[in-house]
């Protein structure tokens, strides 16, 4: 049996990460899927539908999980991706490589507004599966039609759906209707007050955010790997988790060893934007980087990051991650693992003595140091289920 593997892909300002655990199960977080015909670019959708398994040929993934819905998180849904009656999944959509996906985690913030088609197609997929629970249809459990909502806001609409709901201070251990011993989520948020917020970046306040938990052997007290995911969450939302996992007596669930940097490495998750106003990065931001784990690493999903050019990612928030972490634990996906200038995928290996160095594909051309890091010659001002 191998073992569980967590994927970031290289997709610009943008997140798609793959989680594969030793059973094959995978999870997908958020699709920034671009065009697959750009050479300059890595080819995601053919990487995925080489990494996922197959059901009398259909690929499947388990889960997905989209965090919020900014197009930058959910790019590509619609083209990549299967929707409708899975019984109705069809040759021509075998031949486009259209990915069923078993399971859905919904949150309620999507059925709020939506700013692009993808985000649209991805909550109209939701009420399709929504209904058939809401009508008892036999084929509610059916993979292609499993969906999880994940978040309370009061709407009237999801009232009677709650035995699909799971809350921030839970943890999830079955996925696609499998029962999983060596990995399990626990949820962090989106808090009430987050879907309820009338604030302008309420939709990045009302990103999921869970800890990845994963373990070798179901005899282990502690766990082998724990990473960390928030989609575009900021300041006020980290805030917000510290404060309840503290109260909560949950603080275990702030430990990582993975750190996906929020908003492609955003100012914004250490305090408000623009930087320049609001230099000062928040405790809590900085309190949430300490739980790391040793040797612990944070994963910048976004292009490479340079002092002089437009924000995200900041680059003074990269200062303030190197502060909490050595020099080569940042990891730029758009910088550090290169194959004809072309970024690649950033794997992880779970073992029982934790993340693997992910490995460098053959015949990468990689900077290492400050040179890599945007060091050189930059402006010296950048300096439990009860809650």
């Amino acid at each position: 049996m191998a073992n569980a593997q967590i994927k970031y892909y290289p997709v610009g300002n943008g997140d798609t990460s793959l989680i594969t655990l030793e059973d094959k199960t995978t999870i997908i977080v958020d699709c920034n899927t671009r065009n697959c015909d750009n050479d300059e670019i890595y080819d995601v959708k053919t990487d995925l539908l080489a990494s996922i398994q197959r059901d009398k040929g259909i690929p499947f993934a388990d889960v997905f999980i989209l965090t919020h819905g900014d197009h930058d998180h959910c790019r590509g849904f619609e083209k990549h991706f299967y929707t409708g009656d899975p019984q109705k999944y069809s040759e021509a959509d075998k031949r486009e490589g259209k990915i069923r996906l078993d399971a859905m985690w919904f949150s309620p913030m999507i059925a709020e507004e939506h700013d692009n088609p993808d985000e649209r197609v991805y909550q109209k997929e939701a009420e399709r599966r929504l209904t058939l629970h809401r009508q008892n249809d036999p084929k509610k459990d059916m993979p292609g039609n499993r969906i999880r909502i994940i978040g309370y806001d009061g709407n009237p609409d999801y009232k009677n759906l709650d035995h699909l709901r799971s809350t921030p201070g839970q943890i999830v251990s079955r996925f696609n209707d499998k029962e999983q011993t060596l990995f399990s989520i626990f949820i962090h948020s989106p808090f009430k007050e987050h879907l309820q917020s009338e604030d302008k970046e309420w939709k990045n306040q009302a990103s999921i955010v869970f800890q990845a938990r994963f373990k070798n052997n179901a005899s282990q007290l502690d766990f082998s790997a724990l990473a960390m995911f928030g989609g575009d969450s900021d300041h006020i939302s980290w805030e917000l988790i510290l404060d309840k996992s503290k109260r909560y007596k949950n603080e275990h669930a702030l430990k990582w060893d993975l750190f996906l940097a929020p908003h492609h490495c955003s100012w914004s998750f250490f305090n408000d934007r623009p930087q320049a106003e609001n230099s000062t990065p928040k405790t809590t931001s900085l309190d949430a980087l300490d739980y790391k784990r040793n040797n612990a690493k944070v994963i910048a999903s976004s292009k490479k990051i340079s002092a002089y050019d437009k924000n995200p990612p900041h680059y003074a928030a990269k200062t303030e991650y190197l502060k909490k972490i050595a020099e080569d634990n940042f990891i730029n996906t758009s910088t550090y693992n290169l194959l004809n200038k072309i970024p690649q995928p950033i794997i992880f290996e779970v073992t029982q003595q934790g993340i693997t160095k992910p490995k460098q594909t053959e015949g990468t051309a990689r900077t290492t140091g400050s040179a890599a890091l945007g060091l050189v010659n930059t402006p010296s001002k950048y300096g439990n289920g009860k809650v």
